[in-house]
């Protein structure tokens, strides 16, 4: 009896199973779209992505600590971001941004020397640095903190960060380079000018990599799913969800198209690329799969997943803005608790009632009394 022990539920028994071991996990799920990022837009993007984890653990460090009124070193040593949590957000949203970025009339970047001032040019890129730290403290201080911390978010912090930058510095306001392509890279299929180029090369170029995505994190789609397997291996994500946002996605796709009378080819050039353009896979992967922000019942997160899919589609297809999955995200985590509340889980040992046996009322013999009564009727 001495070698027993009794522990508090849950009965955690793997390192690897608390929160730190899962961020850890998406954090190596997640270097194979920062290497091929990193390889086809070079150091640019391993910059953003420190700075982005840098401002996302700094903000979430500093919030606590003024939470608690407690500056000290053993208040530093407590603090949450152990778990990794603001690191997996600062990478997510590094990956969600292009290489490099002009906004506005700032342009504070610095330049190859003799070089004409365009983004493919610049050595240094104080303006993707700032925009990088302002969409960490805002992923940090007012998605997650604000709302209580890991676990307690209405919405995934990254997917938010990113329209928050979108919508604040806007399109136009970007330079040449935006959100629809990188300065150094041309146009993506998203754009109205490449659409009428899909080829097989294309798709071809969108699976191993290359350099026409909006965001340095799409851009090889082979990297995108191999994190999509290391999750699913090992039990992080259920594999699922993300195949529903993908299946969702190609089938709004497909009928949107049928109904605009799209040709054959044409349609299967839109669905395939609809699915591999504009973050979906990274999304689907990385974000729509969020513990705090996604419904917990098997049912509500393919409820979940085909509206993310539905959205993305209808934002690109019916609005002006080409890549709309954060957008998407964004509705469907508002959703998820009505999701939850009315896709409700069978409860533990649940047994469908039986139907009792129907039950035959016999009349009781007749007395001799009686039957005189019934004679003389």
């Amino acid at each position: 009896m001495s070698n027993l022990t009794v522990s508090a539920s849950p009965h955690v028994t793997k390192a690897g199973n608390s929160t730190r071991g899962i961020m850890l996990d998406v954090i190596i799920a997640l270097m194979p779209a920062l290497l091929a990022a990193v390889f086809f837009f070079g150091y640019h993007v391993l910059i953003n992505a420190v700075v982005c984890a840098g401002a996302a653990v700094g903000t979430e460090l500093l919030f606590g600590c003024a939470q608690k009124k407690d500056f000290s070193r053993a208040a530093l040593k407590k603090s949450s971001v152990k778990d990794l949590s603001a690191v997996v957000t600062g990478l997510i949203l590094a990956l969600n941004l292009p290489s490099r970025l002009i906004v506005g009339g700032w342009d504070f970047n610095f330049y190859a020397a003799g070089a004409a001032r365009t983004v493919e040019n610049i050595i240094f890129s104080f303006d993707t640095v700032l925009i990088c730290i302002i969409g960490g403290v805002f992923a940090i201080a007012l998605v997650k903190m604000l709302f209580g911390g890991i676990g307690k978010n209405f919405a995934n912090p990254a997917a938010a960060a990113r329209i928050f930058i979108m919508l604040s510095f806007g399109l136009k306001a970007v330079g040449t380079v935006g959100f629809l392509a990188d300065a150094a890279t041309g146009a993506t299929w998203l754009s109205s000018a490449a659409k009428s180029t899909s080829n097989q090369s294309m798709f071809l170029n969108m699976f191993l990599g290359n350099r026409g995505a909006a965001a340095a994190g799409e851009t090889s789609m082979i990297a995108v799913l191999i994190g999509y397997v290391y999750l699913s291996v090992k039990k992080i994500i259920d594999f699922r969800l993300p195949l529903a946002v993908v299946a969702s996605a190609a089938a709004f796709a497909f009928l949107f198209d049928a109904l605009g009378r799209g040709s054959g080819p044409r349609i299967l050039n839109n669905v395939f690329a609809n699915v591999m353009a504009g973050g979906l896979v990274f999304g689907a992967v990385f974000m729509a799969t969020d513990y705090s922000t996604s419904p917990n019942t098997f049912w509500g997160k393919m409820i979940f997943g085909a509206g993310i899919g539905f959205f993305t589609v209808v934002i690109r297809v019916f609005t002006a803005m080409p890549e709309g999955m954060s957008f998407a995200i964004l509705l469907m985590n508002i959703a998820a608790p009505l999701i939850d509340k009315y896709v409700v889980p069978k409860p533990f040992g649940y047994a469908r009632p039986q139907k009792p046996p129907p039950v035959t009322v016999t009349p009781p013999p007749a007395t001799d009394a009686g039957a005189k009564r019934e004679g003389k009727k």
